[in-house]
Formats: C-alpha cells, structure tokens, sequence
C-alpha cells in the first residue's frame, strides 16, 4: 500500500512540473514553420499582384510587386521542389509550351509561371489581357497548393537533401538567368536563396557563428547584384558555394542525420558536388547494370575494340569513336553521303551522365544505343544477331564471358559489357575540374571565358554546370532538347535550314520538330566538327552562330526555335576567352588495355 501511495505521488509531482511547459519543437517543425510563414507571404505577393491587374496596369506596381514575390519564391524553392517537383515546375518551369507525349494528337500543354509573366511583364510593348490571364494563373497555382502544405511531415534526412540540392540549383541554372531569362534577376534572388537556407539550416545548430560563410557570400552578392554580366562565379563558387556545401554536410553529420537510402544522381556521401566521384553513373544505368566489376570494364573495353561484331570483320565502335580523337572523330557526318540518314559523331567522354542517348534521343541507355549501331547496315554492315552468334561462337569470348557473368555469351551479357566501358569513360578531370577544386590554377582569359559562358553567353542555360551537358539538374532525371535553327550550310546569307527534323522522328511532336539533345561542351576543343550535322568547322563559328541568336538570326523563319533569337553581343574579347575556357573542359583521356592490341579498322 506504502509503495503504491509513493508511486502516486511521485506521479503527482511529475505532472505538476510538466503542467504548463510546451513540447520541445523538433528542427523539422521549426523548419516547416518557417517554410509556411514564406509561402503565405509568397500568396500575399501573388494576390496583390492579381489586384494590381485588374482594370487600368500599372506596369511598375506590377514589376515591383513580381520582383518581391519571386524572392519569396526562392526562399520556399528548396522544400517546394523537393516535396513538390512537378508543381514547382509549374510555377517556375521553362516559358516553353510542351506537347504532350502521353496524348496520341500530342496536344499543346501551355507553360505557366513566373517565367511566362516575366515574359510579358518585362517587355516595351505588354500585351494586358495575357499578362492578365498568366498573373491569374500563377496567382491559382500558388493558393491551390497552400490548403496541401499544412499537412506535410517533413523528415531531417529529407530536408538536408533538399538544402544541399537547391545550392547545386542556384549555383547550375539561378546565377545563370536559366529562370529569370529576359529581367536577369538572377543575383538578387541568389541573396534570396542563400537567407532561405540560412534560415533553415538555424533550426539544426547552437553555435550562429558557424552560419559567417552565409553572410559572406550574400555581402558579396549584393555588391554585385546590379552586374549580372560582370559578375564573378568562379570567385564566388569557389569561395562561397563550396564552402557552404561543405558547412551543410558538416551540420547534417553533427546532428546525426543520415542520407535518404534511396539516391539520385549525386553522391550526398559526398560533401561538395564538385568532388570527385559526386555524380553516380549507376544513377544513369539500367538497374541491371549499375555496379560493375573492373572485369566486365575490361570485357567490354575488348568488344568495343574488336572487329567482330561488324559484318565485314573489318570495323569496330572505335572506328567511329576514335580514342585519340576523344571518342569522336572529325567527320561531318559518320557515314557520309546518308543526308539526314547520318548525323556527326558524339564523343564517348563523359556520355555516362544523361537519360538520351542518340542526337534524337530515341533510346535511354547506353546499352540500347550499342544494339541499335551493331544492328545498323549502314555502320557496322551486319547485324546483331550475326555479332552475337560470331562472339558465342568464340572459344576465347566463351570463356570471358563465364569468368565474368557466370555463363555464357548472351545479348543481354553482351551489352552490359559494352554499355558498361563506356560509362566508365567519364572522368570528369579536366583542368577546370581541377580548378575548382582548388587543385589547379586557371588565366584571367580562362576565368573570363567561364563567366561569360555562365552569364551574357548564355550558354549555362543549356549546357548545364558542372556537367556541361543537357543534363538537367539538381536532380537530372531528365535531358534537355532544343530547337537551334542549325543551317545546311556555314554562310549566313540566304540561310536554309537542314532538312533533319531530329526528335520529331521519335516523338511525332510538332513542338520537337529539328529539335536535337543538347551535348556535353566537355571535349569540344577536341570533337569538331560542331553541330547534328557537322556544318561548322570551328568553336568559332559555333560562337557566332549562338552571338547572332541562332536559326533565327541568320534569317531562319522557325516558329518553334527554343533558343532566345537574340543578339548576344559579344565582344571579341569575350569570343576568345570562351575558346579559352572550353579548352579547359578537355579531360585527361583514360587509357586502353585493347587499344594497341586490337584491330580498330576502318569504314
């Protein structure tokens, strides 16, 4: 009786110590506080802005007011985008409309967002009842999805990648202007970006001082937020965006806080995205491929050297994709006299990190891509099944094969070989790697090419950094295509475009046609000539093909060209140390146990 009257009263005491004392609030309820606090002030933005658009426009109350809602966008972009990718791209996507590939007529999916209104808001003739229409529908994308947010459960895991990630998206497409194209308020909402992260991360630390580096770069930032052409990023991503990467890592390990199990296409091992081994090629491979021995490297290495799988015995893949031409070759065309038949050689470098392979995309693996050459006549002059029944019937391949899969030669065995070499000729260790891993240094030419590549070039909005491919990122499940106005012929006077329609051979896509998947600028100094169809013969000509606006500004009349029609306005010196900076992207090439062993061939 004694003790029970003692556990009753200890019990007493206790309730009458909690009574009145709150809960202690977790760092991911604070962060979602903050989150909603963000974007119900996004919503206060985005309605003010539909009032000020109804009846007479105040064009300068509407652009002040879109400004102020679009650095409180950024400030939810980190979570919006992770929990929500489909509806952040809604609000902030491409000003691109779309056809719809799940649709048999390929409708039209109009974009909309704040890319659209920017379009028409910040233009010297607005078009009110559009502007009006597509202030309205931003305006219902952002109230629809506020009713959905209150009820999110946001995990630390979750929101340490969503943190990390959107640094890599301010730094690959936000201080590029890839979505604030025409007002190029990309540095004033990098401030943003980086006052949302510091925000959120503050709900994980107890000592503020570690946070110095985030006040750091946004003093630098708005020194030089008024000069997005002069702007600096290779001072302020090596100084600042690699810093904070690694004070984000550092806090996530501090708090315990583990990786989702579950990866992309980074390593978030990895502190920095800029390391070495921080893109998964595993990521990019089929699921029966992703990791691979050192065995099945080699087996592959051996096929892709050896004439076998070509039907006259005499041509291998390295006839095209010549190692010492950086696994290209400086053809126009691969097989020439073909027309729209046959389109210039890719290099192999670096081929690991995309979702299409071909220059229209058609196949999604690496793997794909070596059936369809071995099965193409007019490449390999065979057939596959002959290449397969030719390599089983090979005592020796026989033989590799069962020491390397465990059985015997097999299609699928016999792809994931060769689809697996290839993967492995991705380095990524150029100069400008090295560079920004503080392991090498680069000329003031070198570093003036890289930021006008990242800035009043433009050429970052679709070769993407770090990849410098079409590799959409931070999350690159996807590979960008665009439409150029690429000429049959160099001049620029009574311009014709070329007759290959490129992925409107695969999608049927109106919106797709001449359309082609945006390659790597990695190696480029070294893979000419340029372009589907080999047309230019320099890096030169490429520049003053894009300085010009494209198809469209050497007289090309094509309604559906993606790239801005634009002048660039390049100066010479800025055309020089573009040429400067892309030579920097040459890899050190990786060598080959078959390449002097083998018999490469020829066409």
């Amino acid at each position: 009786m004694m003790k029970k009257l003692a556990f009753l009263f200890v019990s007493v005491l206790l309730l009458a110590a909690c009574e009145g004392k709150k809960p202690v609030e977790h760092a991911s309820e604070k962060v979602k506080k903050s989150f909603l606090e963000h974007y119900q002030n996004l919503r206060r933005l985005t309605d003010e802005l539909e009032d000020k658009a109804v009846g007479e426009v105040d064009e300068e109350a509407l652009r002040e007011l879109f400004k102020k809602a679009r650095l409180e966008f950024k400030k939810v972009e980190p979570i919006l985008a992770f929990y929500y990718p489909e509806y952040s791209k809604k609000l902030n996507g491409p000003a691109i409309d779309k056809n719809d590939y799940h649709d048999v007529n390929r409708k039209v999916l109009a974009a909309s967002g704040f890319q659209v209104v920017e379009e028409g808001l910040f233009t010297q003739s607005i078009q009110e009842e559009s502007l009006k229409k597509e202030i309205g529908v931003l305006g219902g994308l952002v109230r629809a999805l506020e009713p959905e947010l209150q009820l999110m459960v946001l995990s630390d895991s979750n929101i340490f990648e969503a943190l990390r990630l959107e640094m890599l998206r301010m730094i690959s497409l936000g201080i590029t202007g890839f979505d604030s194209p025409v007002l190029l308020y990309s540095l004033p909402e990098a401030i943003a970006t980086l006052e949302g992260l510091e925000q959120y991360l503050t709900a994980y630390i107890t000592d503020e001082g570690e946070m110095e580096i985030f006040e750091e770069a946004i003093d630098y930032l708005s020194e030089n937020a008024n000069d997005f052409n002069g702007f600096d990023r290779a001072h302020f991503i090596r100084e600042y965006g690699r810093p904070i990467n690694e004070l984000m890592y550092r806090i996530q390990r501090q708090n315990g806080i583990s990786n989702n199990k579950l990866q992309g296409a980074l390593d978030m091992d990895k502190a920095d995205f800029l390391e070495q081994g921080a893109f998964r090629k595993a990521y990019f491979a089929p699921s029966d491929n992703g990791e691979v021995s050192d065995d099945q490297i080699r087996l592959g290495e051996q096929l892709f050297f050896d004439p076998i799988l070509s039907g006259n015995g005499k041509i291998s893949c390295a006839s095209c994709h010549i190692p010492d031409q950086a696994y290209a070759d400086h053809l126009k065309t691969a097989i020439e006299g073909k027309g729209a038949k046959s389109r210039n050689t890719p290099t192999l470098l670096n081929a690991a990190y995309q979702n299409a392979i071909f220059l229209d995309g058609r196949v999604a693996f690496l793997e794909d891509q070596a059936k369809k050459v071995i099965n193409n006549k007019d490449e390999m002059h065979g057939s596959f099944e002959n290449a397969l029944r030719k390599v089983g019937n090979s005592a020796d391949y026989q033989k590799e094969f069962d020491q390397v899969f465990g059985e015997g030669v097999s299609e699928r065995n016999l792809l994931k070989a060769i689809g697996s070499y290839v993967r492995s000729l991705s380095p990524l260790n150029s100069r400008f790697d090295g560079f920004l891993r503080g392991e090498e240094k680069l000329s003031e030419e070198e570093i003036l090419g890289f930021n006008t590549y990242m800035g009043k070039a433009k050429c970052a909005t679709c070769h993407f950094f770090p990849l410098f491919n079409g590799a959409v990122p931070p999350l690159y499940n996807e590979t960008e295509s665009e439409v150029l106005g690429v000429p049959v012929k160099p001049d620029t006077l009574n311009a014709e475009i070329d007759e290959d329609l490129g992925e409107y051979h695969t999608l049927g896509a109106e919106l797709k046609r001449f359309a082609f998947k945006t390659p790597t600028v990695r190696n480029a100094a070294r893979t000419w000539p340029y372009m589907h169809n080999g047309v230019y013969k320099t890096l030169e000509e490429v520049i003053d093909f894009y300085d010009r606006g494209g198809g469209a500004g050497i007289g090309i009349d094509l309604p559906h060209q993606t790239l801005p029609p634009d002048k660039l306005d390049l100066s010479d010196e800025e055309k020089i140390a573009l040429v400067a900076f892309i030579k920097t992207l040459n890899d050190r090439i990786p060598e080959n146990s078959y390449q002097e062993k083998s018999h490469v061939g020829a066409r």
